[in-house]
């Protein structure tokens, strides 16, 4: 395949994973809401990180793209999303505060929430006022790791990338207080779907059959580690990370096999899945202030099918003209 047809490649499994990571993390906020553990629903994230790395650098392949170009298509793709339920939830927050107990808005969590910025907000946890964006801090940071990489070749922009991302890394550790204020080992996720990515491009992935095995070795992991309640707080990029690894890398090699079908209606979970992240706290919230939770085997399917609603009605009316529009009149 040659590399321009490697960059505009869509991987199927990778819209399928991106689907399935967002139903985990509706999953876990579900079983939280009814007082359930089910902490493992949160490796979704994870899952995410790994997929951001495999597809900036394949999106990147093939043809020098300049640094301003790249921020410019993530911002469009990132950011209105983002800004529009985030203000939403602002506008409740003030209008009905005795809806929103644990949520306080004020001037300068608002505009460093908006700013994708890492702070502690006003209960003293690092999560800005939409709590899902603390994922897109990160995201944000590897962008810009990245689009000031993209000057260099491929192969040195590989090596100076995983330069930079090991040492965001690890200098939480040599400076404790920042470990929280991201720099510690979740940026390890996105090197190792950057180095999928290559191991694609360069048609070094196993075959469908490895591929396989990877797959259920990472399913497997997290089946492990849900059951033993594993301790992940420090070390969830190994914790978590390393399963969440395997399971793209066993997708990805299964698919460049040609050995990954198409399944129904999961192509359009994963094109809404970012969607179905962003607004899924509020649809659940306020589900459970509807019907309570009380109940999980009620509310745990109720959660998850007005979340997945909710998210292909965001994606069809709202997300996907809005991206469509701003491209247009930003080509």
């Amino acid at each position: 395949m040659s590399p321009a047809a490697e960059r505009d490649r869509t991987w199927l499994s990778i819209q399928h994973l991106r689907g399935f990571a967002a139903l985990s993390v509706v999953l876990f906020h579900a079983c939280q809401w009814s007082q359930i553990d089910f902490a493992t629903g949160q490796a979704g994230v994870d899952v995410f990180f790994v997929i951001s790395g495999f597809v900036m650098w394949t999106a990147t392949t093939g043809e020098p793209v300049r640094p301003l170009e790249f921020l410019k298509r993530r911002v469009i793709r990132v950011v209105p999303l983002y800004w529009l339920i985030t203000l939403v939830l602002a506008a409740g927050v003030l209008l009905f505060p005795a809806r929103f107990p644990d949520l306080a808005v004020t001037p300068g969590h608002l505009a460093l929430s908006l700013a994708f910025v890492q702070h502690m907000n006003p209960a003293g946890y690092p999560f800005p006022l939409l709590a899902p964006g603390w994922t897109l801090n990160y995201e944000a940071v590897f962008y810009l790791a990245f689009a000031g990489l993209l000057w260099l070749p491929e192969a040195r922009r590989l090596v100076a990338l995983t330069f930079a991302l090991m040492v965001l890394a690890f200098a939480g550790f040599a400076w404790p207080p920042a470990y929280q204020m991201l720099l510690n080992p979740l940026f390890l996720e996105f090197l190792g779907g950057v180095w999928l990515a290559r191991m694609a491009q360069t048609q070094l992935l196993p075959d469908r059959s490895i591929g396989w095995l990877l797959l259920g070795a990472g399913i497997g992991l997290f089946v492990v580690i849900q059951l033993v309640n594993m301790d992940w707080a420090l070390w969830r990029p190994m914790v978590w990370g390393a399963p969440a690894i395997l399971l793209v890398a066993g997708a990805v090699s299964v698919e460049a096999d040609g050995g990954w079908k198409p399944i129904p209606g999961l192509r359009a979970l994963g094109d809404a899945s970012y969607s179905t992240y962003l607004i899924h706290p509020l649809t659940i919230g306020a589900l459970a202030m509807t019907i309570g939770a009380w109940n999980p085997w009620i509310f745990i399917p109720s959660a998850i099918i007005v979340a997945v609603i909710s998210g292909l009605v965001c994606w069809r009316l709202v997300e996907r003209p809005m991206l469509n529009r701003l491209r247009q009149r930003l080509a």
